[in-house]
């Protein structure tokens, strides 16, 4: 607290000088309120409201660590009780905390790119490259209106509430309770819920610290909307899901390194679309409960089943008589804006070859570029064709240079894998892949990654001399034996894990049935 007074001080100390200069110039300018008068006049106002408002801040923030501190020393065993949002069982979205941040996040870049193109525009155009500024106010546009839209939805939803049936949350039982929303919500289709574990990585100092979320387990459940509570300005969502004991609790003793569990719900509504997150206490209790019946929903509520139409319509998936159509289609959005970042560095390039331009401008354009492009064409060339014929199932992907096909035995897959494959956000999108049954030694062209890796340790082992006796040799052979005969992708981008073993499972059931 004693820093906290110090920099009070000092605030207050440059507040009152540059009111008292600010003074001392109306005076000498006859009573006159000039431009400097003005500047330090209002400087010093801000500097004095913002020493008495760091004041309020930092006695505050003392008040809620003496008390968290006392909750710690109260409740030693149980950590759920340590946070103060946590202890009524009834958690606060934080959305409205990440709108506050993407308004400020928003006016930043905006006064600075539309500053420094009003400044480029002044003076005029002089080089070709220059046309490049203009990338900058539109990505800061984009930013204005995601903050205008997070601001329309939080004043149509209001602030949601999510309370827990039992506090915490259990790995290896259930995280239940009920999303209360204060107003009316009217969905097309049904709520998506999803509940994931996720590891919060900070790596780096100063301007090159930067923040990593990988997503360790996640599940989502749907929810049909005849089955919402409503009533005269809210809306009820159940909640209810199991968590697997292999899971990790929630942690955040080391800062740069934290596990955290959030849940998620969104629906399509007319208009602006329903969405809240939750960060949500789970944690070992000691007491577990038996896992929910596969293929059964934990809560009669929730949708059971495999995927319509509709749902595989938005995960990209079409489906006909012996055939599976997939495409990026719920990346739709980050496609368009890839699709301008990279016509945002062609036309660079084209600027950058009018003229002399370093090596070093190149190479740092050409590194962002080169990845910035791929994945442009990843997001539109990521469609695939799975036809399964009484013999063999053909996979296609059809690009601009040319079709590309795989064929593989029917008989010979033994299971549909999925894999990660993309990020967005705290959203997760995975690949499928036709997995083989157990193969011969050496791989096929169609191995796996891990099987062309064992099969290059093995040669290298045999290039060394270890001979045919050598343990690790036979190690590396019996490893191979137990891979995939082949491993062939057939989709991408599927969003959710629960969606991706669903379709999975439907593609499975399509080629065992008929045998």
């Amino acid at each position: 607290m004693g820093c906290a007074y110090f920099l009070v001080l000092l605030f207050l100390a440059v507040g009152l000088t540059l009111l008292v200069r600010a003074a001392a110039g109306y005076q000498g300018a006859g009573r006159t309120l000039t431009k400097d008068v003005l500047v330090l006049g209002i400087a010093g106002v801000v500097a004095v409201l913002g020493a008495g408002a760091y004041l309020k801040f930092a006695r505050r923030w003392v008040r809620e660590r003496e008390a968290e501190e006392a909750r710690r020393a109260g409740f030693p065993d149980q950590p759920w009780r340590w946070k103060k949002e946590w202890t009524s069982g009834i958690i606060e979205t934080q959305d409205r905390a990440g709108t506050a941040m993407l308004w400020v996040g928003a006016i930043f870049w905006n006064a600075i790119s539309f500053g420094a193109l009003g400044a480029l525009l002044s003076r005029g155009i002089r080089k070709p490259g220059e046309y490049f500024v203009w990338l900058f106010p539109l990505v800061g546009l984009g930013l204005l209106a995601g903050a205008v839209y997070k601001t329309i939805q939080a004043r149509k939803y209001g602030r949601p509430r999510f309370l827990m049936s039992r506090l915490p949350g259990a790995i290896g039982g259930y995280v239940g309770g009920m999303i209360e929303v204060p107003a009316r919500v009217t969905p097309e289709s049904d709520v998506r819920l999803a509940l994931r574990c996720i590891r919060r990585e900070t790596r780096g100092s100063g301007k090159n610290r930067s923040t990593r979320e990988v997503v360790l387990w996640e599940h989502e459940e749907r929810i049909v909307p005849e089955r919402l509570v409503s009533g005269p300005g809210r809306t009820e969502v159940p909640v209810l899901f199991f968590v697997p004991d292999t899971c990790g609790p929630t942690d955040d003793t080391d800062p740069n390194n934290e596990v955290v569990w959030r849940l998620g719900a969104q629906a399509a509504v007319p208009g602006v679309d329903f969405a809240a997150t939750f960060t949500v206490p789970v944690f070992r209790t000691g007491e577990t409960a038996a896992p929910p019946e596969p293929g059964k929903p934990v809560l009669d509520d929730y949708r059971s089943g495999p995927p319509d139409p509709g749902m595989l319509r938005e995960a990209g998936v079409r489906r006909e008589a012996g055939a599976w159509f997939f495409s990026a289609s719920p990346l739709g959005g980050t496609r368009l804006v890839f699709t301008a970042l990279s016509l945002g560095f062609v036309a660079l390039w084209v600027g950058l070859l009018r003229q002399e331009t370093p090596w070093i401008a190149w190479m740092i354009s050409g590194l962002f570029g080169v990845f910035i492009l791929m994945f442009t064409f990843d997001l539109w060339l990521a469609r695939f064709e799975l036809r399964i014929g009484p013999e063999e199932i053909t996979v296609r992907q059809p690009r601009p240079w040319g079709t590309k096909e795989t064929r593989v035995a029917r008989r010979d897959v033994a299971r549909v894998e999925p894999a990660k494959s993309m990020s967005v956000g705290t959203t997760q999108y995975y690949r499928l892949e036709l997995a083989g049954i157990d193969g011969p030694e050496v791989a096929g062209a169609n191995a796996s990654f891990r099987a062309r890796k064992l099969e290059f340790r093995i040669r290298q082992a045999l290039q060394r001399g270890t001979g045919e006796n050598d343990p690790g040799l036979q190690e590396l052979r019996e490893q191979l034996r137990h891979q995939p005969k082949f491993s062939v992708a057939f989709a991408k981008h599927i969003p959710g894990t629960e969606m991706a073993e669903k379709i999975g499972a439907l593609i499975m059931a399509d080629i065992r049935g008929g045998k």
